[in-house]
């Protein structure tokens, strides 16, 4: 059977039919795959029965995989499982007042992955295991579009200028306890700039608001209202994405 491609979005999102990721790809299904994700941003796999460890071979394909800082949110027999849930291991739902639970709620919230690390994560790859029969869908952003429509004077106002990107400052937003000193000292504060430039000339914005504490060089209430503006902007290429068949 040969790989499938279907565009969802005039922004974003392709839908891939034709593999199993249950099983091992070969180099060409992977090439396909990897140049698709390129080109679409973010690709949809429907009724892929995979475990834990099977999402995990898969996304090894595309790089080394990161461990999430908390510990309370991933799997304990799978590190690289980041547990995107209300329920714990125990099949119970987790109660709102835990760590976990309150932490979780920061996925509702736009976020760039991992944009608190010095190297922020290439993608990430999701595996929808009990969804609602309507609604609940995952919104994604263009943002190489979202930089494109930009008008031209705020381009040129946010040229050269950083933001900090804090997975501590995350925490503080749900009155979160301090991390362990060995665990805080794992992820320190970084600054990214608010412009990424790639390898093929393109341009594209970079903001978290989940993570970004303030933009450097600006006063607390102007860097907070760039932040809010530029947050707005980022939603210019928003595709949501059908977590159900």
């Amino acid at each position: 059977m040969s790989i499938g491609i279907k565009r969802l979005h005039p922004f974003i999102a392709a839908e891939v039919t034709g593999v199993r990721l249950n099983k091992p790809l070969d180099a060409n299904a992977l090439s396909a795959i990897d140049a698709a994700w390129q080109k679409y941003g973010v690709l949809i796999f429907r009724q892929q029965p995979i475990t834990d460890k099977q999402q995990v071979d898969f996304s090894r394909n595309f790089g080394d995989l990161e461990i999430f800082p908390q510990a309370d949110n991933r799997f304990s027999q799978v590190p690289e499982i980041f547990r995107v849930t209300n329920v714990g291991e125990d099949n119970r739902i987790r109660p709102l007042d835990t760590e976990a639970a309150k932490y979780s709620t920061l996925i509702w919230v736009w976020h760039t992955d991992s944009s608190y690390r010095k190297i922020p994560s290439k993608g990430a790859v999701l595996h929808a295991i009990e969804v609602v029969k309507k609604g609940g869908d995952t919104l994604f952003s263009n943002m190489y579009e979202a930089y494109e429509q930009m008008p031209q004077p705020l381009k040129n106002r946010i040229a050269g200028l950083k933001a900090r990107h804090s997975f501590l400052y995350s925490r503080q937003q749900r009155n979160l306890p301090p991390m362990e000193r060995n665990e805080a000292a794992k992820v320190p504060p970084v600054d990214h700039p608010l412009i990424r430039h790639h390898a093929d000339g393109r341009r594209s914005l970079y903001v978290s608001a989940t993570y970004m504490e303030r933009i450097i060089g600006l006063g607390e209430q102007e860097s907070r209202q760039l932040i809010d503006d530029l947050m707005a902007w980022a939603t210019i290429g928003t595709a949501g994405v059908p977590t159900t068949s």
